[in-house]
């Protein structure tokens, strides 16, 4: 259950260390019931290790992470069946078909398949003659949607998406736009990693901007354009290259 008035997550001075390299120095933001919020950044900033920390696989040097009001570390797996988590370099079970992964999914996350929606998710995600098909005979982007399909279904209170758009055509990925919206709609909640500038503008309700593992600003494009310094009608790519250029020049950083 959710602490009544706590968010969804709740990240507070993350750290997290490989080496010799610092790869999160600081992370902080909230996410609340509802939002769409897109962690953006270059390559390399740390929006996949901030997300593994988020979905339990990975556990933060320092500072806290709470998921619906409770800490998060790898050993909840009372949470992690409340999260959808898409990594960006997943693995399946190739020889398994794709009817018999879903069906393995759903029994691993204890969450019953609904009939009726798993009929609307292969048909829109054009999917309907290949459940039946080894999954080693699918191409990249019909297993990436075949792994989309096996989150969805579990119908979870929060989705972490890691560039959730690879190897998809043009129609999936309107598709999950539509479905992404419908489930904010319904008071779910999405995290989504990207460094597309166009996604995060066309989707996100709430966008953190990471660079060199420091969340550099946070907030709807109205107050991103305020922390950046820049004018009320400067895009989304304006707010990036003015934030992202102060941070590599060692310039003023908006926090």
């Amino acid at each position: 259950m959710n602490t009544p008035g706590a968010p969804v997550i709740a990240v507070d001075g993350v750290h997290k260390r490989y080496a010799r390299l610092d790869v999160l120095r600081g992370v902080s933001f909230t996410v609340g019931a509802g939002d769409l919020f897109v962690l953006l950044g270059p390559n390399g900033a740390g929006k996949t290790t901030t997300v593994k920390i988020l979905a339990g696989i990975l556990r933060a040097d320092r500072g806290t992470v709470r998921l619906f009001g409770e800490p998060m570390d790898p050993s909840r797996a009372d949470l992690k069946r409340r999260v959808g988590y898409l990594p960006d370099d997943p693995s399946l079970y190739t020889k398994l078909r794709g009817r018999e992964f879903i069906e393995f999914v759903a029994a691993l996350y204890r969450a019953p398949v609904d009939g009726h929606r798993y009929g609307a998710l292969t048909r829109r995600f054009e999917l309907t003659d290949a459940m039946e098909r080894p999954v080693e005979t699918y191409s990249k982007g019909m297993r990436q949607k075949l792994l989309l399909m096996s989150i969805l279904l579990r119908d979870c209170d929060l989705y972490i998406l890691d560039e959730p758009l690879i190897g998809l055509d043009p129609r999936s990925i309107s598709y999950l736009k539509q479905v992404l919206r419908e489930e904010t709609a319904r008071g779910k909640s999405v995290v989504l990693c990207t460094h597309l500038l166009d996604l995060a503008s066309s989707l996100a309700t709430r966008i953190a901007l990471i660079h060199g593992g420091v969340v550099r600003i946070a907030g709807d494009p109205a107050q991103l354009r305020s922390q950046a310094g820049c004018p009320h009608e400067a895009t989304l790519e304006e707010v990036y290259l003015a934030v992202v250029g102060a941070a590599e020049s060692g310039g003023p950083q908006a926090g």
